[in-house]
């Protein structure tokens, strides 16, 4: 339950500033990239957190 609270967290809040880039700069391509930003972080803290996947 903890790592997915990791993932969840991470698309949220990157996803969520992404998003206030796209509404604020009138962009289209900040939401994706704060979504895989976030999937990217929450991953590696994950890892870190919880050793290798093996």
């Amino acid at each position: 339950m903890v790592a997915l609270s990791y993932i969840l967290a991470g698309l949220i809040l990157y996803g969520g500033l992404g998003w206030l880039g796209d509404h604020y700069l009138h962009t289209e391509w900040l939401l994706p990239v704060g979504l895989i930003l976030g999937l990217a972080t929450s991953t590696y803290l994950i890892i870190k957190r919880y050793g290798r996947l093996e």
